[in-house]
């Protein structure tokens, strides 16, 4: 029996391990209290920004201090920038870590990335916290540490006045007050993926009895918010504020976040306690396996009598397999990636004779594999969202099943998840139907 588990890939794609600092793209990793600490690349970019706005605005502020001193400030902007939220993140962990669940603390260019994504350590899907009193705790947790540094920082500023420390530092203290207090009070809007919003569920949820309509009732909150963001800002650029464009911006993607939040609660709904093999074709929704070394056109060319054509036959005998993806092996019949219709279709007709099915289609080592027996929701949970690699860009979500001895069994597609959605809905409102009074 050919094996497929790549070795490079493990049974499955998990969710990165807290300590594990040696993946690809995981630079800038340490730990506080224990809790893994990850600056990302977005981070590192914001902090040259503050860097740069330092450096021009400092100057003006305290004319006449040496180009030492300017430097320093600058840094101490930075730092405090984000120190500050790094530590509003790990007060998330740390109420967390209350309640048994592992938060590492990712900080990229618009705070926390990972934030609201708790795993049970030894487990491979998220977590949900166990009930309305931990979820709004933890999220209250960084806006009130957000809060007490400001304040903090308040006291620090006037001192520093007081005693005639100069402006330079004064401005550091006070960026340090600024920033925070943005935290604080940025992240208590009720919208989708801020702690506001999480707030907004976990009384929703201790009102209602029902997580799944708190994370309804959560979303519409955020679209609501988002729109009256959205008017600000129309009404903020009306009046010759150029601030306005920032607020209608922030106002779009919540209301976009806020949409696929819904979206995303009723589809979890509806595959409640559905597994991978419930949803898998009869035939494991394969199609024709190609091979890493045949040309796009040989693999699109080739019929059952191996003639070599491109036409409409050749479209026809792809169309009659239904599949839209297509495993990928290598001469010793090892998998080595997955190629989708799309990907074939983005080369050019004029390439197709010279370019190899293995230079488009997307390595193992970037897919998701699953099993059998996963829930469908943790499957969901694990599929990413954005790609690692620009190769991975259309097959983001997709999953290729293994079976008990790690033999390909099949493959799941975006159309076998929605399918499923559907189906799980109308079960659902099945079942609600025939429960109610006759």
């Amino acid at each position: 029996m050919t094996m497929t588990r790549p070795p490079s890939a493990g049974p499955a794609r998990q969710p990165p391990d807290p300590g594990d600092f040696s993946r690809p793209g995981r630079g800038g990793g340490f730990r506080v209290a224990g809790i893994p600490v990850t600056l990302t690349p977005g981070a590192y970019l914001l902090g040259v920004l503050a860097a740069g706005f330092g450096a021009f605005t400092l100057p003006a502020l305290d004319p006449g201090r040496s180009l030492a001193g300017y430097l320093a400030a600058a840094a101490g902007v930075v730092v405090v920038l984000l120190a500050s939220m790094v530590v509003h993140e790990l007060a998330h962990s740390i109420m967390a870590r209350r309640y048994g669940l592992s938060v590492p603390v990712t900080v990229g260019l618009f705070g926390g990335v990972r934030h609201g994504r708790a795993w049970r350590p030894g487990s491979a899907a998220e977590q949900e916290l166990p009930g309305p009193r931990a979820q709004w705790q933890v999220a209250a947790a960084g806006p009130l540490t957000s809060l007490l540094l400001g304040l903090v920082s308040a006291a620090a500023a006037v001192a520093a006045s007081l005693l005639g420390a100069g402006l330079l530092v004064v401005a550091v203290a006070a960026a340090a007050v600024w920033v925070n207090g943005l935290l604080a009070v940025a992240n208590l809007v009720p919208g989708a993926g801020l702690d506001g919003g999480r707030i907004v569920r976990a009384l929703a949820w201790a009102r209602s009895g029902d997580p799944i309509r708190a994370g309804l009732i959560a979303a519409r909150f955020g679209q609501v918010s988002g729109a009256i963001l959205i008017a600000a800002g129309v009404t903020a650029l009306a009046l010759g504020h150029l601030t306005g464009l920032w607020f209608g911006l922030m106002g779009l993607l919540m209301v976009g976040a806020s949409r696929a939040e819904a979206s995303q609660v009723r589809t979890s709904a509806a595959l409640a306690g559905v597994r991978v093999r419930d949803i898998l074709p009869p035939d494991g929704g394969l199609g024709p396996t190609a091979r890493g070394w045949q040309t796009v056109q040989d693999f699109l060319g080739e019929d059952s009598l191996g003639r070599d054509s491109l036409g409409r036959e050749d479209a026809d005998r792809l169309a009659r397999h239904g599949a839209t993806a297509y495993p990928v092996r290598d001469f010793d019949g090892q998998l080595s990636g997955l190629v989708t219709l799309t990907q074939l279709l983005a080369v050019p007709a004029d390439r197709r004779e010279g370019t190899r099915l293995s230079q488009v289609a997307t390595p193992a080592g970037y897919l998701t594999f699953t099993t059998l027996d996963e829930p469908l929701t943790d499957l969901r949970a694990r599929l990413s969202v954005r790609p690692a690699s620009p190769a991975a860009l259309h097959t983001t979500a997709h999953a290729l099943v293994l079976g008990p001895s790690g033999e390909l069994a099949g493959l799941l597609t975006p159309a076998d998840f929605a399918r499923a959605a559907q189906f799980g809905a109308l079960r659902a409102s099945t079942t609600g139907a025939g429960a109610g009074p006759r």
